[in-house]
């Protein structure tokens, strides 16, 4: 039996209120978090009247692009809310949660993007007065993405929980059984973790394919046939490519990271729910959210830490990473005040559960760092390949990104087996199911990872922001910003991978989370466990099936990529041939037209692999019944998740391969060497930008959706 402690005498229901608002309440101080950096880099120095305007382009591109994008992805919005809302067995409960989770993402990757375009020139001007200003800058404009994202799901979540029937079961005193209310409530919110995840998916695959059609028809034809730098003013790409750092990397990311946020959110309330279900104690319920809340705390201590010194400039690296070290300890703290409290018996295991979490952050953050670092030794060991020519770059960075995959997995690995021992050890302790136990243990592992998104948020938003800025600062002619800003800019390709190395982590553990949930929910709603049996043909076929989505999916982004950035190299091609004096600085390049190019891929590209993983589930379940369903997120799990290490890990390895090569090494810049890592480099981009970030999305969405879509499945087959 779990006995909280009486702080001041509180009741036991009394505790379990105020340890709820911690929840909502640090997601208000969170969202005014990000509203004050918002105010503080808009009373920044914008910079030179030439900063300025190539700014301002970069701005209108990017909210033209993104006003596009929105169009289309609320027509496919509107059309499943209503086919939802249709569904007898799933109604406009469910519906309205689905929008409000799809109208959120939309708005996280918004103030993304809004913040982005804002930060990175005031990020150049910062440049001429000192590095460690410039590093500042733009690391409070990712922040802003950081608590913007964290705050809206965090308080987005409890909200909705609460209207969704959690108000009666926590602040009810006459409610019956609150507990079975709690779960209802937080089951029946999962629909906004699909509406998340659904949003996240267009959004991240949309703004990647931009980003990279842009990005690889700049460098082939600019760096490679012209011999001009990336973002020099006279490539007609370089405006597209700066445009698709914002539309991919900044609004992309925020959606993806806060369905994130919201889908592991739920879960680990579901998951909870279920033993305060069992045990009649609802702490199991909000805990996940108090260390979600807690985890902000710790971020807002650990962000004065991020300092850079003047002898730190060649490994910028390290004042990022002070910042995450003081977040990390003080979660780790705060982790252990919030365990003795509320725990009495075992509450050390509730404490190992959550530490093996945010160990296993710290371990991905340094194992990532050590593949992508520009000055690691399988960076070095690429671009040294560089050397002979771009066969032997392309071969050794495909030989390092399959190595990226084992030592993530390993860890993670090991985290979930750690945490599902301590929660089994709780469990024995306090005469609870060790299954459910076990499970919880693992569910609060997560939790320990997801505490410090809000820093390591900070971290990917800061790279867009620096690449933005060393291009501006190129084409702007203002060569001291942007010596400063390439610096800074190579760190940030770190911090991105870094960022999705974590999502990636985060994912796997979500994983399995939310397949327990779609196992209880069955059983919930059935009355029998199912069971998913390898040696039956259906679990087979299925499972096949799932296997296979995220190489199918992964083959028409990158196919999409590949169509666009032939249309770009062409229509630079074009320019370059037909208008006289781009080379020699005369004449101004069309922009616009390969800004258009860009937009036309991404919108069209982006549907048809967003609409297969929506509808294959959903005909799985209707013909096949909910134990197929679960074999194809199973199966989808398993291939997923070293496919997206593979290409997320290792093209940031050859994009820093590039970099290190352009820091003056191997011959440096246009050199044979050069050339050769810069096709590697084109080869990695739509791996690491567009499909990789993609898959960890393409994992939480088949599983809330499989979630959401149970009582269908079940009412075909006459279950329910």
């Amino acid at each position: 039996m779990i006995v909280p402690l009486q702080i001041l005498s509180l009741t036991n229901m009394e505790l379990t209120q105020l340890a709820f608002l911690l929840a909502p309440i640090a997601g208000v101080i969170a969202i005014l978090a990000s509203l004050f950096l918002m105010l503080k880099i808009g009373k920044m120095d914008p910079g030179s009247p030439k900063a300025q305007e190539v700014a301002q382009a970069i701005r209108v591109g990017a909210y033209a692009f993104l006003k596009r994008q929105y169009k289309t992805i609320s027509i496919i919005t509107i059309i499943i809310f209503v086919l939802i809302a249709l569904v007898p067995s799933l109604g406009l409960g469910t519906a309205m949660a689905f929008l409000i989770g799809a109208v959120a993402s939309l708005a996280a990757g918004y103030i993304a993007m809004d913040n982005a375009t804002k930060a990175n020139v005031r990020s150049v001007a910062a440049a001429k007065v000192s590095a460690d200003k410039a590093l500042k800058t733009a690391f409070y404009g990712g922040a802003t993405m950081g608590f913007a994202v964290v705050g809206l799901s965090l308080l987005g979540v409890t909200v909705l929980f609460l209207i969704y029937g959690g108000y009666g079961a926590i602040f009810d005193p006459t409610a019956i059984n609150p507990a079975d209310l709690g779960l209802k409530a937080a089951t029946g919110i999962v629909g906004m973790g699909f509406g998340a995840s659904l949003i996240a998916l267009f959004a991240q695959l949309g703004g990647g394919i931009f980003t990279k059609a842009a990005d690889i028809g700049a460098d082939i034809v600019g760096k490679v046939e012209a011999g001009i730098p990336e973002d020099d003013p006279r490539n007609p790409a370089c405006i597209a490519d700066n445009v698709g750092d914002n539309v991919g990397d900044s609004a992309g990311r925020g959606a993806d990271l806060f369905e994130s946020a919201v889908g592991e959110n739920i879960g680990g309330m579901v998951i909870g729910g279920i033993l305060s279900a069992a045990t009649g104690n609802l702490l199991f319920l909000i805990f996940p959210l108090i260390i979600r809340a807690l985890g902000i705390f710790a971020t807002l201590v650990g962000m004065p830490f991020v300092k850079l010194r003047p002898s730190e400039m060649k490994n910028p690296m390290k004042a990022l990473r002070k910042g995450v070290t003081a977040t990390t300890i003080v979660c780790g703290i705060l982790f252990f005040i919030v365990s003795f409290i509320f725990f009495n018996v075992g509450w050390y295991y509730i404490f190992g559960s959550l530490m093996t979490g945010l160990v296993a952050s710290v371990l991905i953050d340094y194992i990532t760092d050590y593949y992508t670092g520009r000055d690691r030794t399988p960076v070095k060991k690429i671009a040294q390949a560089s050397k002979t020519g771009s066969a032997t770059n392309i071969i050794t960075g495909i030989a390092v990104g399959l190595e990226t995959t084992a030592l993530p997995i390993i860890t993670l690995v090991i985290a979930l087996i750690t945490s599902y021992v301590f929660g089994q050890q709780f469990a024995i302790l306090n005469g609870i199911s060790m299954f459910e136990g076990g499970i919880y243990g693992t569910t609060l592992a997560t939790m320990g990872m997801l505490a410090v998104m809000g820093i390591v948020l900070a971290l990917d938003g800061f790279g867009p922001i620096a690449d933005n800025a060393a291009g501006i600062a190129e084409m702007a002619g203002e060569r001291g910003s942007a010596e400063t800003m390439e610096a800074l800019d190579a760190v940030g390709n770190t911090t991105k991978a870094l960022t999705k190395g974590f999502a990636l982590g985060s994912a796997l553990l979500a994983a399995l989370l939310l397949f327990h949930t779609y196992i209880q929910d069955v059983a919930i709603q059935t009355g029998q466990v199912i069971t998913i049996d390898i040696s039956n043909p259906v679990v087979l076929i299925a499972g096949f099936i799932g296997a296979m989505l995220p190489f199918l999916f992964a083959a028409q982004a990158v196919d999409a990529v590949g169509k666009a950035a032939t249309k770009m190299v062409a229509e630079v091609r074009r320019q370059f041939k037909e208008i006289p004096g781009i080379i020699e600085g005369t004449a101004k390049p069309e922009y616009d037209k390969a800004v258009d190019i860009s937009t036309k891929a991404a919108l069209s590209g982006m549907v048809l692999p967003g609409v297969i993983v929506v509808i294959v589930p959903i005909i799985i379940g209707i013909l096949l019944g909910p134990v197929a369903v679960g074999a194809l997120v199973i199966g989808c799990t398993f291939t997923a998740v070293p496919l997206a290490l593979f290409m997320n890990t290792g093209g940031g390895a050859w994009d820093n391969a590039k970099k290190h090569i352009e820091a003056g090494n191997l011959g440096g810049k246009n050199s044979p060497a050069h050339q050769s890592a810069v096709v590697g480099d084109t080869v990695g981009d739509p791996l690491k930008d567009t499909a990789g970030p993609s898959l960890h999305v393409l994992i939480k969405l088949l599983s809330t959706l499989s979630i959401v879509f149970i009582p269908l499945f079940l009412n075909l087959l006459g279950l329910i």
